[in-house]
């Protein structure tokens, strides 16, 4: 039979062996090892379910991340609009205090009445002859052409009840308006207050030429 101490000395190898499976290298430092392949395989299993969990939280946490980030990017485009229309509101509000009620088509047809020019009064033409009342500067002996062919024109007109025919009209049209141009050439060469009257009578000259009688 085998002794007791040439037992020991074959079964001392293999345990030493099984520790270093257990537990490799020493003094120096070194790490935990499977004892078997089972468990070595149960660990690397545990390992990757392991990183997919933490794959799992780690996505999920983005996931979040990016609907809190998306959630508020509306909200801060919600609240730039609201301010933006808040402004425009205020805006407008503000320039329609300043601008007044607004004018109605009747109140406009006035204010074009009133700027409109006027037809001749009673000083400046008789309303039963038909004869121009001329303002002394335009008595001057340059604008003798253009008055003689007015007056001419006028008097028809009065006792027609309007100019005989189109060409007619237009000579004495186009001799009011070239008198009219002559005064303003020769502004310079009158007193204020005469050029005044003279340019206020061919203003209502040029526009009562264009009616018939009044």
């Amino acid at each position: 039979m085998v002794s007791r101490s040439l037992m020991a000395a074959l079964l001392l190898p293999l345990l030493a062996s099984s520790c270093y499976a257990q537990y490799w290298g020493g003094p120096w430092g070194g790490g935990y090892h499977a004892s078997t392949a089972a468990e070595g395989y149960q660990r690397g299993l545990a390992d990757v379910i392991r990183s997919q969990g933490q794959y799992n939280l780690d996505t999920s946490r983005a996931n979040v991340n990016q609907q809190e980030a998306n959630a508020a990017y509306i909200e801060n485009r919600n609240r730039a609009q609201e301010v933006w229309f808040d402004m425009r509101r205020r805006n407008d509000a503000y320039r329609a205090e300043k601008a007044g009620p607004k004018v109605t088509s009747e109140q406009i047809f006035r204010i074009n009445a009133q700027r409109a020019p006027k037809r001749l009064n009673d000083d400046q033409i008789d309303p039963v002859t038909g004869e121009l009342h001329w303002p002394l500067l335009l008595t001057s002996m340059v604008y003798t052409p253009y008055r003689e062919v007015i007056d001419k024109g006028f008097e028809k007109r009065h006792q027609k009840g309007s100019f005989v025919d189109y060409d007619s009209h237009q000579d004495v049209v186009k001799a009011v308006d070239s008198m009219y141009e002559e005064l303003k050439k020769r502004i310079r060469d009158y007193e204020p207050q005469q050029y005044v009257d003279a340019n206020r009578f061919m203003e209502a000259l040029s526009y009562d030429v264009r009616f018939p009688s009044s």
